[in-house]
């Protein structure tokens, strides 16, 4: 009898270990030690069963640039960054990682290389410095891990309003960062990101929801970095890539502009209607 009461649930801890080993990530076999030249998309498309979400999309991004993606809400921003990190595979074309197709990719090893900040900031009820390291290291012993701690935040203008905090680093800041402002909690969601030293680091409307100001602040560490790390930046709001070094339009899916913001502007493009539009 007691076998019989237990039956059923052995039979849905097995289904679901058959469905975990079914949905497998597929690994490849190539790690990608250092990221040396350039993210190439050719003929990429992708689709969630039937519906397309990107279709026969080119292009490319150069190390050390600062690329922006722009589009209207659906036209595959966000599809095209998990493209990137390898989350979603393409259905056809291929991504190439300096000469390596994206399928043979070792998928920690390129992972590891990627920061992501998004518009919602995960904050956690503990000090500034743990929710920059994520509890890595000893800041209050450690001056390795201090050095880095606020070079990070240095690089993510926060290191002044920390120092303005009644224990610095030390701050404890509450559940959800209640006692920080949304730009002080967004600025420190990229100190995060940078205190792990990746080489490409994403951007998804990191911005969309700030006042002015903290847009500016922003705007500033974006600009800092420009140059030394692979930066792409999703926005709605294109004051925040004025000075990106390619902007990239898409619309329905596919690649319709491409350019600098002064050359898509200087001509009768869509991106300047969309100018036009948030008077820029």
């Amino acid at each position: 009898q007691q076998v019989m009461n237990l039956a059923g649930s052995l039979e849905v801890v097995v289904r679901e270990f058959e469905e975990v080993g079914q949905h497998q990530e597929s690994n490849g076999y190539v790690t990608i030690p250092l990221f040396k030249r350039v993210v190439e998309f050719q003929n990429v498309s992708f689709a969630f069963g039937k519906s397309s979400v990107i279709e026969d999309v080119s292009f490319s991004i150069p190390k050390n640039t600062t690329v922006a993606l722009v589009g209207e809400s659906g036209s595959g921003k966000t599809t095209l960054t998990d493209l990137l990190s390898l989350l979603l595979k393409p259905k056809n074309g291929q991504i190439y990682f300096d000469d390596i197709i994206a399928n043979q990719l070792e998928l920690e090893s390129w992972r590891r290389k990627i920061g992501f900040v998004t518009q919602d900031t995960v904050i956690f009820d503990d000090s500034i410095a743990n929710n920059i390291t994520l509890w890595e290291g000893e800041f209050e012993v450690d001056e390795d891990t201090q050095q880095k701690v606020r070079y990070a935040a240095q690089q993510a203008h926060c290191d002044g309003f920390i120092s303005d905090l009644p224990n610095g680093y030390n701050t404890q800041i509450g559940e959800r960062g209640v006692k920080l402002s949304g730009g002080q909690k967004q600025r420190l969601s990229i100190a995060r990101e940078l205190y792990k030293k990746p080489e490409i680091l994403v951007l998804d409307e990191a911005t969309s929801a700030l006042d002015s100001e903290s847009e500016r602040y922003i705007q500033e560490s974006i600009d800092a970095l420009k140059g030394t790390m692979t930066v792409i930046i999703i926005a709605h709001r294109l004051s925040t890539i004025k000075n990106a070094d390619k902007i990239i339009v898409l619309d329905q899916g596919k690649v319709k502009e491409e350019g600098s913001f002064e050359e898509l502007t200087a001509v009768d493009t869509h991106f300047r209607l969309m100018a036009e539009y948030q008077r820029l």
